[in-house]
């Protein structure tokens, strides 16, 4: 039941992203995201957030929340640990800021980085939630990016000779 909760749940928040009449708000993006990182280390996980400048965006926290969790909380279920850094944007990307969530995990075959966005699609074959969940957690968060005029996107992280080392997440929203 837990488990067929938590689904219609995701379904149902996927289908009213857009649609809640929550306004945006100033939101201090560092203070967030070390919020969510103590909730993580809590439950005994490894988040780490690297320094940061202050930096507010005009959002709506309550879905900006869910969008991080969800993206933090895949780098800690796949690999292991998460290293978040929060950066404003250069040059054409001057008016946005990108929050960057690294793991330590083997990463995504590169033909399946962008199938991994579609609804209930899995890496992990089995229905055990524990391990895999619905399969709209990334589905969420870049629905969550791009109501918010921003974008999610993944790629592996390589080290010498092409070795994948991890996984990269990165959230960019507008800042103005």
């Amino acid at each position: 039941i837990d488990d067929i909760t938590r689904t219609l749940d995701d379904i149902l928040s996927l289908a009213r992203i857009g649609r809640t009449g929550e306004v945006a708000e100033p939101v201090n993006l560092v203070a967030l995201v070390e919020m969510i990182a103590e909730e993580f280390h809590d439950l005994g996980e490894d988040v780490a957030l690297a320094d940061a400048p202050r930096i507010v965006a005009p959002l709506q926290l309550t879905w900006i929340r869910r969008a991080l969790r969800n993206v933090i909380g895949n780098a800690v279920r796949y690999g292991g640990r998460a290293r978040v850094s929060i950066a404003p944007g250069s040059g054409s990307s001057s008016g946005s800021v990108a929050i960057t969530i690294d793991d330590d995990g083997p990463g995504i075959p590169d033909d399946r980085i962008e199938q991994m966005f579609e609804p209930f699609t899995r890496l992990e074959a089995s229905r055990n939630v524990a391990t895999g969940g619905t399969g709209l957690g990334l589905t969420l968060a870049r629905a969550i990016a791009h109501q918010h005029g921003g974008s999610l996107t993944l790629q592996n992280r390589r080290g010498a000779g092409g070795v994948v080392e991890g996984l990269r997440a990165v959230l960019t929203l507008p800042v103005g």
